[in-house]
């Protein structure tokens, strides 16, 4: 059976349709959740977070952040020098906002602090430390590797 070449350029333009709906379909099943739902507002305060990351890497001491051997608990060594640190740990997965965890802490005189974690998935993840000593405001922020 031989086909004529109108009969050939339907076959070939309807095949090139139902690709590209199945490439709209697929894509509609896509997580397209933003780093932060709040960026704007984030953007608006990006030089006081510049001068609070100077002020952190000032110090004589860095933060250092370990995971335990179980992944429900994060070792964080606060920098001798914040004393009276008190903020918060933001745990950010890259590939799902929904697996963000937010964590209050506070220096105590016992050094690591031990923060209990929800279980961390395997993988990279981006932890940020914000807070205040003695009225001034420090931010750090890594990558951590979940075993």
């Amino acid at each position: 059976m031989k086909l004529s070449w109108g009969t050939g350029i339907a076959i070939f333009y309807s095949l090139f349709v139902l690709v590209l709906l199945g490439f709209v379909f697929a894509s509609t099943k896509q997580d397209h959740s933003l780093v932060s739902d709040t960026y704007y507002q984030e953007d608006l305060h990006y030089q006081h977070k510049m001068e609070d990351i100077q002020r952190t890497s000032q110090l004589d001491h860095a933060f250092e952040l370990t995971i335990n051997q179980h992944p429900s608990a994060i070792s964080i060594n606060i920098p001798k020098e914040l004393a009276h640190f008190k903020g918060k740990m933001t745990l950010f997965h890259p590939a799902y906002a929904s697996l963000d965890q937010t964590y209050q802490i506070e220096k105590k005189t016992i050094n690591p602090l031990v923060v209990p974690v929800r279980k961390l998935i395997k993988g990279r993840w981006l932890v940020k430390i914000e807070g205040e000593n003695d009225g001034k405001q420090y931010f750090h922020e890594t990558y951590l590797m979940a075993p």
